[in-house]
Formats: structure tokens, sequence, C-alpha cells
């Protein structure tokens, strides 16, 4: 079992000591980042729920707190009832209230005994465990760098290549920082105007019939879909010429706000075939402005290598100018009437509930917060001449 275990687990740094091989890794003496305790199917893949149980109970008993991120419930009596749930879609990155709620939890946390750790878990233990850890260094105050964060936990996870690797994962990294340190507040409101893709991709031969989704709180907000694939447009280009192809112009009022996932699909002769997706939040995009991503900041993070879009390939989402003077650095109670009519409940809340965090925050010594009495290797790490993990 721990030769399959260890060739899933792939380039990540294990554990491997005290009689345990697991999965598992301290980001800092305070952090672990592990996969799933595996029950059933999984265990036979993944860390064994009872080996992981074990190890925890046996080095940290009664200090430690499991966030568990992959949705996926499991044996939490084998952890003492001593797990919190922030689940969110596997390759895909989390609502931005998620991230400052679960980091706001982990301080609490951490700041409440110098023993206490965290584990911290999604199915591989990668993506989506990366994304959340990488947060709370800069929540911590310890880094105020997004490049920082990300490089550092790649090189304590991976002994080669990996860490957050997902473009929509690595974005909200950047966000997260952009209202921790830039002083972002609320959510822009934004008009779409028209969406555009630069050459077309090669699903069918030459050409393919693209299926443009929007969606808002698991909600379909807008589409291009026809009744039927014979009256869905055909884009067809030899990538010679860099050619622009319309997919929507918005004649009607639709408003954007808050967290954003597009869909790109191929309408095949059988069924639809996913191209690739993206996400972004409102609150980081300025009114009238034109949002680029090109083929290296789409998902998932395999679409890089795809051989049916060329390397050109981009995706242009095109706002309108703003109706009012409000930007995303006021908070919610500042905003103006039109953007109070506008809101969102739901969205409002969310950045509520950020403000509410951040005014919360205990300011306390960061490297005691990750390293306990152990030695702070963040600069180290960090250095121009630390060479590691190169692929």
């Amino acid at each position: 079992m721990n030769i399959i275990r260890k060739i899933v687990s792939g380039k990540k740094n294990r554990l491997d000591e005290d009689g345990f091989n697991l999965d598992l890794t301290y980001i800092t003496p305070r952090i672990i980042a592990m996969s799933l305790p595996g029950m059933g199917v999984h265990k036979m893949y993944r860390n064994s729920i009872d080996s992981v149980s074990e190890f925890l109970n046996k080095r940290h008993h009664g200090c430690y707190r499991i966030f568990n991120l992959s949705g996926l419930k499991y044996n939490y009596d084998k952890f003492g009832g001593s797990v919190k749930e922030y689940p969110w879609e596997d390759h895909h990155p989390p609502p931005i209230d998620l991230l400052f709620e679960a980091c706001g939890d982990i301080h609490k946390w951490l700041d409440l005994n110098e023993s206490n750790i965290i584990a911290v878990n999604c199915l591989a233990g990668k993506g989506r465990t990366g994304t959340l850890i990488c947060c709370y260094l800069m929540y911590s105050g310890r880094l105020h760098n997004p490049y920082q964060a990300l490089n550092y936990y790649k090189n304590k996870r991976f002994y080669q290549g990996g860490g957050v690797t997902q473009p929509s994962q690595v974005r909200y990294v950047h966000y997260f920082s952009q209202v921790l340190f830039s002083g972002i507040r609320s959510p822009n409101i934004l008009q779409l105007k028209s969406l555009r893709i630069l050459t077309a991709p090669h699903n069918s031969q030459d050409s393919c019939r693209l299926i443009f989704e929007l969606r808002q709180h698991n909600r379909i907000v807008f589409s291009n879909k026809k009744s039927s694939r014979d009256k869905q447009p055909v884009l067809s280009d030899n990538w010679k010429n860099i050619i622009t192809h319309e997919i929507a112009t918005i004649n009607n009022e639709l408003f954007l706000q808050g967290d954003v996932h597009c869909y790109l699909y191929h309408w095949g002769a059988l069924k639809m075939k996913k191209i690739c997706r993206f996400s972004f939040s409102t609150a980081f995009i300025s009114p009238g402005s034109t949002i680029v991503f090109n083929k290296q900041e789409l998902d998932p993070d395999s679409f890089r290598e795809s051989k049916n879009v060329s390397e050109d390939f981009s995706v242009f989402v095109e706002f309108d100018k703003k109706k009012c003077e409000c930007l995303s650095n006021l908070m919610i109670s500042e905003r103006c009437d039109g953007c109070e009519i506008f809101f969102d409940p739901l969205e409002k809340q969310k950045w509520l509930n950020i403000q509410n965090i951040l005014l919360e925050r205990v300011r306390v010594n960061p490297s005691k917060m990750l390293f306990g009495y152990e030695v702070d290797d963040i600069d180290e790490e960090l250095s121009p001449g630390f060479i590691k993990n190169e692929e």
C-alpha cells in the first residue's frame, strides 16, 4: 500500500519517520499540509485515516485542529471531533470570504495555546490546501507578498515542481493579499459589455461551436447557447492570421458582482466538451476595463498543454463604464444609494463578514504563530541564493 500511496502522492515531501509513512508535510512546525485521511477506497491510495489519527494523537494530542477543505466527510471521532469544514470545489478557487473565515479560525486556534497546531487537507493535499496555507502565511503577518507565500509553500510541500498550480487558485491568493494589504473593502458592481476570444479552438478539425457560460452563486447568469446545435455559430480559423471572434455583445443590462465563474465548452456531435474555465472577483476589476485571460491563465492548469488551442488563445471580458463614483476601496457602509440598491444581499453579507474578521484580528508575533520556539526559516528558503526544488 505504501508503494501505491507514494506513486499517487507524486513529488510531495512525505513524512517517513517513527514508523509512519504519510503524505503529510510540516510547512512550518505549526502548520501541516496533508492529503485526505482516507476511509474505504480512499484508504488504498491516500493516507489511512487510522495512521493519520495515530500520528496526530501521538505527537500533538489535544493540541491539533484539522481544516477539511475536501467536501468529503470522514470519521471525525478519530480526531476527537477537532475538525472544521471549509469545503470548495476541487481545482477551483474558493469564495473570497471563505479564505478570511478559515484564516480567522486558524489564527484564533494558534493564538489560544503555543502548543496548538493545524493540519489542512483537501483531497490530494495540494491546490486547495496550498491556497489556504499561502493565505494564512500572509494573514499571520509574516509575509506580505503572494509570490513569496506561493514559493514558500511550494518549496516546503514539494521536492520538485508542484505548488498551487491552478491559475484561478493562484489568482485568489493574490486577491486575498489585496484585501489584506491594499485596502479592498467591497465588490465593484460591473456591467458586462462584451465577450471575445482570440483565435478559435480546434475541437472539430479547425473549428468549434463555442458555448460561453457565466455563473454566480451556482446559477447561470449568461449563456450564448442556442436552442439547438445547428443554430450555434461555427467559429473557424487556421491560427496563421490572428483573428478575434465576437462571442456576444450584451445589449441588456447584465450586472456582475463578487465571485464570477466562466466556462467554455464545444458543442460536439454527441455531447458538450469542456474547453477551459476561469474565475474572477469583481472587487479587483475597474469599471470600464477589459480583462484578458491568456492561455497560461486559464483553468485547469493542464490546459496550457492543449493542442486544440493556439498559443495566442485569449479570452476578453469587457465591462461598461460605471454609473457612480464608488470604488472597491470603500466599505459597504460608505457606498452610495445606487450601489445599495444593486447589492446582492449575500454578497453584501460576505464583505461585512470580511470586515469584521479583519477588525477582530489580533496582532501577534507572526514567527511565534508559525514556528513556535523553532527557527523561522522563511527568509532562508526565499533568499536568492537558496536553490531548492528546481525542475
